[in-house]
């Protein structure tokens, strides 16, 4: 017990105490004989004394000494892996568990369970059996960080596993800080259990018919394996190809690359399949299917022409130059006559129909409904470039097909000046001025005007209805921009428009419908899964962003953004796998609601830990050793208790006791002042 003053004894303190006496001595000689009187003002001073006390903050401190029994501390590995060992079983674990249980409660030594895989979980020692092996993974550093964290009140740590790693960083850095003995006790056999799994599956997500590409594949094989193994893929159960590799296990990876050319077009389905091996643990991750778009590498095209001029010349040599264009011209010479002859258009298949400066005259109800089964039957486009020729009647009744309506015709032959609107062309260009030829209304909700005139009208028209699509150029002098200069010397700004029109019209910009990739389509829970993709957008700025939305039954589950990794030019982004289920993704540029690409996923329950089922003697041994413990394995959990005993730690408690925080003491002082204010009461004194 001590007692010390948190204020210092000042001169103001000793003149009142000193005053206080003196006042009291000269009081007691005055009043000699009035007792009551005596007593009354020795009860004012001695409150006043005891008010002087508390300015000095005095504190008392009474120290007691306490033992206190350390617990320690019982790890059990509830990670997957545990309950696939082939010995012990997860019943035997737990019954031995109870054995120990029991051991120590005989011998009155205090303990606390915890469970763990990828997070720590304290349970009450009742419940040994909800010991299962459902965790995901298994991180040991969790267990160091847990020991610290709570290291005066532990005796030592006891941790039951088989020492492997799936999550979580080195343990060397948190055993220096340990300073309690960790005894370890391994759990199965030292022999690994055998797999071989698909890692990943790099393919581009769009190429041409007959243009082969490569299929890169990452095989992982963990186990004692030396096998010689197929690998092959399918496309629609028909065999393309197929590899033997020799594996060597052991955690090792190994590439295997395919290449072949896709015989067919649209979204084709492939599947990588590996034959699986004697006692294998895992055959669902042997197979992994993947997708590809396959464009056409050639889309024939007819042109026609009611009447050459200026813009012909210009469109069929920037048609020609394009490489995936086999373009067809056809020129009319009269009222009934082409050449070459029209009937090779109508019995030949189109991709694309353009219309130059046609029809000069109206057609005939006949030939636009021939026309327009044509184009529905064999899934055509069509674009129409005015012409001088052309009046306000020429294109009644095709206008329907075109998904537009004329108002009225321009005479005027003086340019007007126009601008992009909803378009990745540069808007700051300077602009030549173009002759307008119709005034122009869209009748399709799926409608764009990619460029207008001051007018108001579109120079530059898209339009959808149902799968077919069309395109208006409404500028007699477009081919005026073929002449216009843009970002390079030899590009120019008639061929920029045009390549992105034929492009829409022939819906060959797959690239940017499929264009993000995940490595598979197959997970495991908990599993990393990685998003690739590259750059798809034009003139795209910093402040931009990717994200990728996960939906799990039409909910949001998780949201994720894709960086730009400028080192290897493509985006990346990566999350760990979801609990078991189907899932679907969305991806979005900026805070855009309308997403850039759609696909699905597939998560099965964990088998991470499957890969390494097997004791890692070498780790628990380092454990135990670094942190001055002992390493048992299973069969020899008996002579665990030779290394614990029961720890009792010595605490001294120290109880500081401040005056003028003090209840009871404030109390005796109010006692004091009311002792004094009933004596005047009774005396008749205000």
């Amino acid at each position: 017990m001590s007692f010390r003053l948190l204020h210092t004894i000042d001169s103001i303190f000793f003149v009142g105490i000193i005053f206080g006496f003196g006042l009291l001595c000269y009081i007691y000689t005055i009043l000699k004989n009035n007792q009551w009187y005596k007593a009354l003002i020795i009860l004012r001073i001695f409150i006043l004394i005891n008010l002087f006390f508390l300015l000095l903050n005095p504190e008392l401190i009474i120290n007691s000494k306490k033992d206190k029994s350390l617990d320690w501390a019982i790890f059990v590995d509830n990670s997957a892996s545990i309950k696939n060992h082939k010995t012990p079983s997860i019943n035997a674990i737990r019954s031995g568990l109870n054995q120990i249980k029991d051991k120590l409660i005989d011998d009155n030594i205090p303990f606390q369970f915890y469970l763990f895989d990828h997070k720590i979980n304290k349970i009450n020692s009742k419940k040994i059996e909800s010991i299962n092996g459902s965790g995901v993974t298994t991180n040991l550093g969790n267990i160091l960080k847990e020991i610290q964290n709570n290291i005066q009140d532990f005796a030592g740590a006891i941790i039951f596993s088989d020492g492997i790693i799936t999550e979580g960083s080195s343990l060397n850095e948190e055993l220096e800080k340990i300073e309690i003995p960790i005894h370890t006790v391994g759990i199965g056999e030292s022999s690994r259990l055998v797999d071989v799994s698909i890692q990943s599956i790099d393919v581009p997500t769009v190429v041409l018919k007959n243009e082969a590409f490569n299929v890169r594949t990452i095989i992982q094989s963990i186990g004692d394996i030396e096998e010689r193994l197929s690998v092959s893929i399918y496309n629609d159960e028909k065999l393309l190809a197929s590899k033997y590799v020799r594996l060597s296990g052991q955690g090792s990876k190994k590439d295997i690359n395919f290449q072949f050319q896709p015989q067919k077009i649209g979204q084709q389905n492939y599947e990588i399949r590996i034959s699986s091996i004697k006692d294998e643990i895992n055959i669902i991750n042997n197979r992994q299917i993947f997708d590809v778009l396959v464009l056409k590498d050639k889309y024939k095209t007819a042109l026609i022409t009611g009447s050459p001029n200026k813009n012909t010349s210009i469109f069929k040599k920037v048609l020609k130059n394009n490489p995936r264009i086999e373009l067809e011209h056809f020129v009319r010479m009269n009222e009934t006559k082409f050449k070459p002859e029209i009937k090779s258009f109508w019995s030949t298949s189109y991709e694309l129909i353009i219309f130059d400066n046609y029809p000069i005259k109206p057609l005939s109800e006949n030939f636009i409904r021939i026309l327009g089964k044509k184009i529905l039957s064999q899934k055509s486009a069509i674009m129409l470039v005015v012409g001088p020729n052309q009046n306000n009647n020429s294109l009644d009744g095709i206008t329907s097909i075109l998904g537009a309506s004329v108002i009225d015709t321009i005479d005027n032959l003086d340019g007007l000046f126009w601008e992009f609107i909803n378009s990745n062309i540069n808007n700051q260009l300077d602009l030549p001025p173009l002759i307008q030829k119709y005034n122009l209304v869209s009748k399709s909700k799926l409608s764009d005007s990619l460029a207008i005139f001051d007018s108001g009208s579109p120079m530059w028209l898209q339009t959808q209805i149902g799968e077919t699509r069309s395109t208006i150029f409404n500028a007699i002098d477009i081919h005026s921009l073929y002449y216009y200069k843009i970002d390079h010397p030899k590009k120019n700004l008639f061929t920029k428009i045009l390549d992105k029109s034929t492009k829409w019209l022939l819906k060959s910009e797959g690239a940017n419908e499929k264009y993000f990739r995940l490595n598979k389509n197959l997970y495991q829970q908990g599993e990393i899964i990685n998003i690739t993709g590259t750059q798809p957008f034009e003139n795209l700025n910093q402040n931009e962003s990717v994200n990728i939305q996960i939906n799990n039954d039409e909910s949001n589950f998780l949201s994720k953004e894709i960086t730009f990794n400028i080192q290897s030019n493509r985006w990346e982004g990566e999350f760990r796998a979801p609990t078991k289920g189907q899932y679907n993704f969305q991806i979005f540029m900026n805070s855009n609601e309308v997403p850039i690409q759609k696909g699905n996923f597939k998560v099965v329950e964990s088998q991470i830990e499957l890969s390494n089922v097997y004791l890692n003697e070498k780790l628990l041994q380092s454990l135990s050793t670094k942190s001055k413990g002992n390493y048992y394995n299973w069969n020899e959990r008996g002579v665990l208790f030779n290394s614990i005993s029961k720890k009792v730690k010595g605490e001294i408690k120290a109880n500081h006791i401040r005056f003028n925080q003090n209840k009871l003491f404030l109390c005796f002082i109010l006692l004091l002042f009311t002792m004094e204010w009933i004596s005047r009461r009774n005396k008749g004194l205000s």
